[in-house]
């Protein structure tokens, strides 16, 4: 006479495997982050940065990183590369971002969007006067726009094709085209309400 098999019993381990295999694979990962930041913050360092320096901008980095919520990956020390835009972050206690070491991000300088637009592209800046943090727009697509410029005054620049218009969606979905190129905003620019900019 043949036994039925314990399907409890089977459970119970293949659940237990499931979850070792989990505990593995999630210390792996954390592993990889941990050994990722080390390497920014040693090129950061490599770049002239003091270690405080170096560890305040990682952290700004993984701020960051939280708040776009997976749309986007740490190139370079200062670089958050968003497949089609670069999200540009000073050092802490300085007004814009400086370059970093090699430009990562398809060879894009964490210096573009400072002191001008290049043309074909859209800037957004956190602060007035085209200071901050910025995001550098240079493909056609949707980019969100960071929680922590919610209370931030910003600025902007659209050096695109003469005429090329953005799009702002809001948080209450209601839809805004922004003037055409070449158009720029100094000062007063409230991100909060902003969900994300269609630069084209």
């Amino acid at each position: 006479m043949r036994k039925k098999p314990r399907v409890g019993l089977v459970r119970i381990i293949l659940t237990s495997t499931m979850m070792v295999l989990a505990t593995v694979a999630g210390t792996g990962g954390a592993g990889a982050a941990g050994d990722g930041r080390a390497a920014f913050v040693a090129e950061a360092r490599a770049a002239g940065l003091s270690t405080a320096q170096a560890d305040g901008l990682q952290d700004a980095v993984d701020a960051y990183l939280v708040k776009l919520g997976g749309k986007g990956t740490q190139a370079s020390p200062n670089q958050i590369d968003l497949n089609g835009a670069v999200l540009n972050i000073p050092v802490p206690g300085e007004d814009q971002p400086r370059q970093l070491g090699e430009a990562t991000v398809n060879g894009v300088s964490a210096t573009e969007c400072v002191g001008g637009t290049p043309y074909g592209w859209f800037c957004a800046y956190s602060a007035s006067g085209f200071g901050g943090a910025n995001i550098g727009m240079y493909v056609c697509g949707e980019y969100g726009i960071p929680l922590s410029w919610d209370d931030t005054s910003g600025s902007w620049r659209n050096n695109q094709t003469t005429g090329t218009r953005p799009l702002l969606t809001f948080d209450d979905g209601t839809l805004w085209r922004m003037p055409p190129a070449f158009s720029s905003v100094r000062e007063f620019v409230k991100w909060g309400p902003v969900q994300k900019i269609r630069n084209c």
